[in-house]
């Protein structure tokens, strides 16, 4: 890994929060709850998962702006489910934070199923194995232990603040038990009710469909069909605009713009400590269709705090490289008119994104050699179109290193495809960079000859 010291964090924070300040929504003066927010763990994976989940707890306490009040895991704790595994992450967590001090509170993901990584209607029996080696002092905060050990449905609360956790009962399609949403919809209605100026935390393993970077991922890879998005929360959720949702599932970066979301509700990815995953673009250099090579140099999670207003702040905490990603996510206190709803729609984001431009190519030792693209964020991909004489030759997905790179700044600035397998003649390589939001540079044209 690479060693940046941990206190960056306390030199750099104040820096990227100017702009909230400025715009009055978030006061880090008056921060009454720091809570670190993370998702698939997967503690006993290969991919250094153990270590890794200690570095993400560490730096999380220091990034915290006075005490860290709890943890928040949005699933795939440990990776298939074994009583070692979970013996592992509950050693791991109390040699960084004491969970009487810093409560951990979690939702059940696949992996913490069972070996074929599916939730069933066996769901909560299997999860017993958690309850028992954890033991009573990672459930103080637990409000409805009746629900918790029936359905695994959490009411927990920390400080000022509610957190509910839903688990499905089904794998594809992703759906939850009569009960369980009945609950939700009850235990929502309560607190919007009693608190409608104040955020509740729902957290979820699953991805919300159709909402944030990643919850669309079941329309490309449709062997899993309805795999990793449920398609049954959001109508429940659309009611109160006070919820923020985290999920997980995905593994994909918070580095990306649409990893937040807003509509009738926020919802948000949490990427993974362990390892990343991608969209199945049919990528260059890739080790499967949905993750890279060098996926496991990876590590990811929020900083969550609310200050005495009731404004939220997200970090996203890059762990691998020990940095802040981007700016922070700033976020109203809930309005009854919902307009705190509005700065991270997509559609807004989008409508003031400006498509990415492309400088130079050129043909070198074999290689298509071209400049990274400018971009008002960064370019998320590029596509290559080579042609000889007119006729197609061949075409290419490049994804670029955003994943990699905490700013933009520090993405590579070279690209090079190989093309040794061409014949000899004469050649035309159009470039084209594309953002996040799919828009599109101007092509860039290549003339080329291969001896």
């Amino acid at each position: 890994m690479k060693c940046f010291r941990p206190f960056f964090w306390l030199l750099t924070l104040p820096f990227f929060c100017a702009c909230g300040r400025q715009a009055g929504r978030f006061d880090e003066s008056a921060i009454v709850l720091n809570l670190g927010v993370i998702s698939d763990t997967h503690i006993g994976n290969g991919y250094g998962s153990e270590e890794k989940f200690r570095e993400a707890l560490t730096q999380l306490s220091e990034a915290a702006q006075g005490p860290l009040a709890g943890v928040l895991v949005s699933g795939d704790l440990v990776n298939n489910a074994s009583v070692p595994q979970i013996v592992t992450y509950k050693e791991i967590y109390e040699s960084v934070l004491n969970p009487l001090e810093v409560p951990m509170v979690y939702t059940v993901g696949n992996h913490d199923m069972n070996p074929d990584y599916r939730w069933t209607d066996q769901s909560v029996a299997r999860n017993a194995a958690f309850r028992t080696i954890f033991g009573e002092d990672y459930f103080r905060t637990d409000q409805d232990p009746v629900m918790r050990d029936s359905l695994e449905c959490r009411h927990c609360v920390i400080g000022p603040y509610h957190v509910l956790c839903i688990t499905p009962d089904n794998t594809n399609p992703i759906t939850y038990a009569p009960a369980a949403l009945e609950w939700l919809e009850n235990r929502l209605k309560e607190l919007a009710g009693a608190q409608p100026d104040r955020y509740i935390i729902l957290l979820t393993h699953p991805m919300l469909y159709g909402t944030c970077y990643g919850s669309l991922l079941q329309d490309t890879y449709t062997r899993l069909g309805d795999y990793w998005a449920t398609k049954q929360l959001a109508g429940i959720l659309s009611r109160y605009p006070q919820v923020i949702t985290f999920s997980g599932h995905l593994h994909f970066p918070l580095n990306d713009p649409r990893s937040i979301w807003q509509g009738g509700f926020t919802a948000v990815g949490t990427a993974s400590t362990s390892y990343m995953a991608i969209d199945n673009g049919g990528y260059e250099d890739m080790a499967t269709v949905t993750t890279m090579k060098g996926a496991g140099q990876f590590s990811q999670g929020l900083l969550l705090q609310f200050d005495k207003k009731g404004n939220a702040r997200l970090t996203r905490m890059d762990f691998y490289h020990k940095a802040p990603i981007g700016e922070p996510w700033e976020l109203s206190a809930p309005r009854k008119d919902r307009s705190h709803l509005e700065r991270y729609r997509h559609e807004t984001l989008q409508a003031r994104n400006t498509p990415p431009s492309l400088s130079t190519a050129e043909f070198k030792d074999g290689k298509l050699c071209f400049q990274a693209g400018k971009d008002d964020e960064f370019v998320h991909h590029y596509l290559i179109d080579i042609d000889r004489a007119g006729e197609p030759v061949a075409s290419k997905k490049i994804l670029s290193d955003f994943y990699r790179a905490p700013l933009p700044s520090g993405m590579k600035p070279l690209y090079e495809l190989p093309l040794a397998a061409l014949e000899a003649g004469e050649y035309t390589a159009r470039i084209v960079a594309v953002d996040s939001w799919d828009a599109v540079s101007e092509p860039l044209v290549c003339h080329f000859q291969v001896q």
